[in-house]
């Protein structure tokens, strides 16, 4: 992502992969306002792949914390009572385990905000520490079509979805960018109809909102993705389950960021 939901894993191990210690390979602007890094370590060619929406944690300390090497968990845990690390939660875009590398998208909406404000000036030889990564979305061998639905927030996940569902699954995509100059080139082996949503001066997820709650399902069974702002989300949720009867467990909708409020999660 280059937003994710706000939950620690940092208690799960087993589940979470781990605390790593990566260098920035690469910085690549694929939109005016996004940003794909690439990060590198030897350890990553042994990362345990969730799949699908993944994420890690970022973590962020206050400049001039001095962190013991190496930097583990069990570091990280020591080091509590004197620093403790605010922490921003991003989707893994690609892993590519031949070369240790691990590519995650930034969104840049300011260089005063923590994580982008970092990507908007990282280098190649910057350290990057991060968590994870989480479990990953899984549609169910019965899905007969997949509705994907997001802001540019959810954009990553909705590019790592696509490239992992089976062929000739129908697929409906809505997301909404600000403009034209914000789509990617999206690929899968999915039957994918993706449709760009351009939001202008709206507001953020109010034009994913109008267009979500008017699409047409098709027959069968389906899974419905989504992720953008809490209170659209919590708007979709509503029309799909309590509106449709669509099943609960049928849908994976998550806020991914809310409206005024930073996105900082406890370790």
């Amino acid at each position: 992502m280059s937003g994710a939901p706000v939950r620690s894993r940092h208690h799960d191990d087993r589940r979470s992969g781990g605390l790593r210690v990566t260098r920035v390979r690469n910085v690549e602007r694929i939109t005016p306002h996004m940003a794909r890094i690439t990060f590198a370590d030897d350890e990553l060619a042994a990362l345990h792949s969730n799949g699908t929406d993944q994420h890690v944690a970022l973590y962020f300390y206050e400049p001039g914390v001095d962190l013991p090497r190496p930097f583990t968990t069990e570091a990280a845990r020591a080091l509590l009572p004197v620093a403790r690390p605010r922490l921003r939660r991003y989707t893994i875009r690609h892993h590519r385990p031949e070369l240790g590398e691990v590519d995650m998208d930034f969104v840049l909406h300011g260089a005063d905000q923590l994580a982008s404000g970092w990507a908007e000036r990282a280098v190649p030889g910057d350290e990057a520490i991060w968590f994870g990564p989480s479990p990953g979305w899984a549609p169910g061998p019965d899905t007969e079509w997949v509705v994907l639905l997001g802001d540019e927030t959810a954009l990553p996940a909705i590019g790592a979805i696509l490239e992992q569902l089976p062929p000739g699954l129908p697929v409906s995509a809505l997301i909404e960018v600000t403009d034209r100059a914000e789509e990617q080139q999206l690929t899968t082996r999915a039957d994918a109809r993706i449709t760009w949503l351009h939001r202008g001066r709206r507001s953020a997820g109010h034009l994913l909102h109008e267009r979500a709650t008017t699409l047409s399902l098709p027959s069968g069974r389906g899974r419905i993705w989504g992720a953008a702002e809490r209170d659209v989300v919590r708007g979709i949720r509503r029309h799909y389950v309590d509106g449709l009867g669509v099943a609960r467990a049928d849908t994976h909708l998550t806020p991914y960021w809310t409206r005024g409020e930073t996105q900082d999660s406890e370790v």
